[in-house]
């Protein structure tokens, strides 16, 4: 990372892209795997459509299926922010235009774009977790209690970025060369001129610091729940349901690491930031993948079954029954 703007610079005006580089590679690898995962993705916005709006299903903790479709949507838009900000750029493809440009508010959104998503993207895994807390402590509230918590949390996550993104309302953004090793052109966006020169990178490190540890907490507090509760809980329905939310919970935290990695990087040493700001976006990428795939293949709710040659996404059983007598976190 780097002070200098290359915004008229000759040099970078005349930049040649080069196919055959790391972080064209980098840039290419992930579309292996994104695309069949935003089919996967769709699939899920589908049932959620169709239980919830067209069919609604009182078996489903619809507000759980809410937060979950919702960060699934964040999350993509996360990955598409990173995408274009950071590896697109690296690859040198922008370099050019990118040079030809005066530092502009329109360049600041593509860096401010990742910024908000990633605020976002932090407040999810807290969220789900104080839901699978509810039908544990509050099992007759249920419904009432989740129904305010996610009325109320999810605009507040939309809106709770904007307190630490509004300093770069003055700010215009510019492209700088990355450092370290990567190739001449390898660029980023970043900005200058913001209210106060805050470094968005300070509030983000102490965010991923603090929801991180209220994410443990919540679920260091669930697990010593449910190992209570675990020999009252019959039902293997359920079991698959907590083990799939679990398991859900586990595949966000690659995203904190990451992204905590990086930060910590660029304030203690900008020049090896340059690295781990290559590898950050794969931890936006597992949360998304990993999120998507976990809970479409370990969710009863997805699971079909055959009945006398027709398809059936439910059997009613002495389990199901069963089932209603506890709280279920979905």
């Amino acid at each position: 990372m780097n002070d200098i703007s290359i915004n008229g610079d000759p040099a970078y005006l005349n930049y040649k892209f080069d196919f055959l580089t790391v972080p064209v590679l980098a840039a290419c690898v992930p579309i292996v795997y994104l695309f069949p995962t935003i089919i996967i993705v769709l699939k899920i916005i589908q049932k959620y459509v169709h239980h919830l709006v067209k069919k609604r299903d009182e078996r489903i903790n619809h507000h759980v299926f809410t937060v979950i479709v919702t960060h699934l949507v964040l999350g993509f838009c996360y990955m598409l922010a990173d995408y274009t900000s950071i590896r697109i750029p690296a690859t040198g493809l922008l370099t050019t235009w990118c040079a030809s440009q005066e530092p502009n508010h329109g360049l600041k959104l593509l860096f401010l774009l990742s910024v908000y998503f990633n605020y976002t993207a932090m407040l999810f895994p807290f969220l789900l977790s104080v839901l699978r807390l509810v039908p544990i402590y509050y099992p007759l509230q249920l419904d009432e209690i989740c129904s305010k918590i996610v009325r109320i949390s999810i605009p507040v996550i939309l809106v709770y970025p904007i307190f630490f993104c509004f300093p770069l309302i003055p700010a215009v953004g510019d492209c700088r060369q990355l450092l370290g090793t990567y190739q001449f052109g390898g660029i980023y966006f970043y900005y200058r001129g913001a209210w106060f020169e805050v470094k968005q990178a300070v509030a983000l490190v102490l965010n991923s610091a603090f929801w991180l540890s209220a994410c443990l907490i919540a679920n260091a507090m669930l697990s010593k729940k449910l190992k209570k509760m675990r020999n009252r809980h019959e039902s293997s329905k359920l079991q698959r349901a907590e083990l799939s939310l679990t398991l859900i919970t586990i595949s966000m935290f690659p995203s904190y690491i990451t992204n905590f990695a990086f930060l910590i990087g660029f304030l203690i040493n900008p020049v090896s930031s340059a690295y781990l700001m290559g590898l950050r976006p794969f931890g936006s990428d597992c949360e998304f993948v990993f999120v998507a795939w976990i809970f479409y293949l370990t969710h009863p709710i997805f699971k079909v079954h055959k009945v006398d040659g027709k398809i059936s996404s439910k059997i009613p059983s002495k389990e199901d029954t069963k089932t209603k007598r506890f709280p279920t976190t979905f």
